[in-house]
């Protein structure tokens, strides 16, 4: 019997141990630093609090969204479950562009920067306000495109 409390109460302590690293962990993965970052939201496990983004019509809810505690600069995270193999794919990239472009306008924020994760990459992705733009201006050929199944334009940006 003392055992088996034993065992519970060594998995309870790793159990609290690890819930409290893992804020610190995406800090990390993200390549900042947790003391002058405030994690605003995040998707990466559980536990942590999330927020949608929103504006101009179009939705995003980024990996993890980082305020700098200093600087009040927002970083957009997203992290990529392969290696980066020297490539970014354009849907990734045009991720983050929309997901940075989301975060200025309903954060209200102008110093916002995305960070692209892989496995073996970390990549710094400044705005494109006129990739945005054009972004924003496919979203009725996305929907129609969702609608049909299959792309309207085939042809990418």
């Amino acid at each position: 019997m003392v055992a088996i409390l034993s065992i519970i109460a060594a998995a309870v302590i790793i159990y609290l141990v690890l819930q409290l690293r893992a804020p610190n962990d995406i800090h990390r993965k993200f390549g900042l630093q947790p003391g002058q970052w405030d994690l605003i939201s995040s998707d990466l496990g559980k536990g942590h609090p999330r927020k949608k983004l929103s504006a101009f019509g179009v939705a995003g809810e980024p990996d993890a969204l980082f305020r700098g505690n200093s600087t009040g600069q927002i970083i957009v995270g997203e992290y990529k479950n392969r290696r980066h193999a020297g490539y970014v794919r354009r849907r990734e990239f045009y991720q983050v562009i929309l997901c940075i472009g989301l975060a200025r306008e309903a954060l209200g924020a102008s110093n916002v920067v995305g960070v692209l994760v892989f496995k073996d990459a970390r990549l710094q992705i400044a705005h494109d306000e006129e990739l945005f733009r054009s972004l924003l201006g496919m979203r009725g050929e996305c929907l129609g495109s969702m609608k049909q199944r299959k792309p309207i334009n085939d042809r990418p940006l």
